[in-house]
């Protein structure tokens, strides 16, 4: 197993793609701690994981409260034993309004609500995982960006800029922690088939966004989990700082 009685505490973990890494991670024999605001997603996704034998405890948080990463970071930790990895899926809710404003028409204020959850609730729990992670040896941060913040787009602005800050911030805690043998990466999803992203399209639109990939189809939840998998283990442990692009080669052709 990969990840054999590693402490991993999991933010946004009941995303579709939280629970699918969720659920990896204790096939291999993660120690886990899950957070979201979804309480009875959690404590089913919980229950799932202890009856196939694995370990996990639920932590209810909304990371967008400034004070709610301290909280979830330190109660990890006492009740894992420490924090060997953190991983992060929290995201700001996609809006249409607000994707398709135009840099003349978008409200600053909205701006500022998408950094506070994508940006500012990923500088909180690395804030709080660092001295944790630095006091036991070092760590994994993993936090979730998108292919967007690499090529840019014509639409979703704000939420492109919070995830261009991601990017800069998993740089900043590469560069300033390596010496405590702490790895930070950022994961660029392109199409992943997500019921917030998939079920809202219509059937052409699905189609189409398939196409953009060489692999000429959707990513699954599944696949970003396997990712981090990978990222946590020691199999990375000469990789650091690094944007992992999780979208079929979509990137690639641009």
């Amino acid at each position: 197993m990969l990840l054999s009685e590693k402490r991993v505490l999991i933010a946004g973990a009941t995303s579709e793609v939280g629970q699918e890494t969720a659920r990896l991670f204790a096939e291999h024999g993660a120690k886990l701690a899950l957070a979201a605001r979804r309480t009875r997603l959690l404590q089913a996704l919980t229950s799932e994981i202890a009856a196939r034998g694995g370990e996990a405890t639920p932590l209810r948080a909304d990371l967008s409260e400034p004070r709610e990463a301290k909280r979830i970071v330190d109660a990890a930790a006492q009740r894992l034993g420490g924090l060997d990895a953190l991983v992060s899926y929290v995201g700001a809710k996609l809006e249409p309004r607000t994707w398709y404003a135009g840099i003349d028409k978008i409200d600053e204020e909205k701006i500022r609500e998408i950094m506070d959850v994508d940006f500012y609730s990923a500088l909180r729990l690395a804030k709080a995982a660092l001295p944790v992670m630095r006091s036991g040896g070092g760590g994994v941060i993993i936090f979730t960006s998108s292919t967007p913040a690499i090529t840019w787009y014509r639409h979703g602005m704000a939420y492109s800029l919070a995830k261009l800050a991601i990017i800069g911030l998993v740089k900043a805690i590469a560069a300033e922690y390596d010496r405590f043998r702490v790895r930070a990466y950022a994961l660029a999803l392109g199409n992943i088939k997500t019921s917030a992203t998939y079920d809202r399209l219509k059937p052409g639109e699905k189609r189409r966004l398939a196409e953009e990939s060489p692999m000429r189809r959707w990513g699954e939840p599944r696949e970003v989990a396997s990712v981090a998998l990978a990222l946590i283990s020691d199999l990375y442990s000469y990789v650091n700082g690094q944007v992992i692009v999780i979208d079929g080669g979509t990137v690639m052709l641009s």
